[in-house]
């Protein structure tokens, strides 16, 4: 008889601490769901774009690769007084999933924004000076730059999505 308590008193006691086990589950998966920070921290969700999904649209530049690069003026220091850079920039935009929205997106470049973005490369190399695009990273740098600046451009600031990849230069020639 005394077997049959202890076996019954054991087997209590493991109900409890499941029953306790379970409810401690409960109240950390529900209270502390609110916390764990999320990957999506920016509010932007960045797609990875496979290569058959990329287009490429020359700014400055011909498709048939004839000599059209443009040449912007850049800031002059006393060393470098009548200074300028020829380049070709491409950007490089997602066309969509299974380029979806490839037409509709060069439309857009093409019929509202074009303007827009020329004028952003013009002024970004009018406020460099010929010290700061000879550095070794300055086309890195120049690349980050307009590739936010176009982002902005397109996204309206914010409130559409954000479709350039990346920015590209052909050429990079200073004088």
């Amino acid at each position: 008889m005394q077997g049959k308590t202890l076996y019954t008193i054991l087997l209590s006691i493991i109900a409890v601490l499941t029953l306790a086990l379970t409810v401690l589950i409960i109240i950390l998966f529900t209270f502390n769901a609110e916390r764990v920070p999320s990957a999506n921290v920016g509010g932007e969700v960045t797609r990875i774009v496979p290569p058959d999904e990329q287009t490429e649209y020359k700014l400055f530049g011909s498709s048939n690769d004839s000599n059209t690069d443009n040449i912007f003026t850049i800031k002059s220091t006393s060393q470098h007084p009548n200074s300028f850079i020829m380049a070709s920039v491409s950007i490089i935009y997602d066309g969509g999933k299974r380029n979806k929205y490839l037409e509709e997106r060069t439309d857009l470049i093409e019929r509202v924004y074009l303007s827009q973005l020329k004028e952003a490369t013009i002024e970004y190399f009018r406020g460099q000076t010929f010290e700061q695009l000879q550095t070794s990273d300055s086309m890195k740098i120049a690349r980050e730059a307009l590739l936010d600046i176009y982002n902005d451009i397109i996204s309206n600031q914010g409130t559409e999505e954000r479709f350039i990849i990346k920015v590209v230069f052909d050429k990079w020639i200073l004088q």
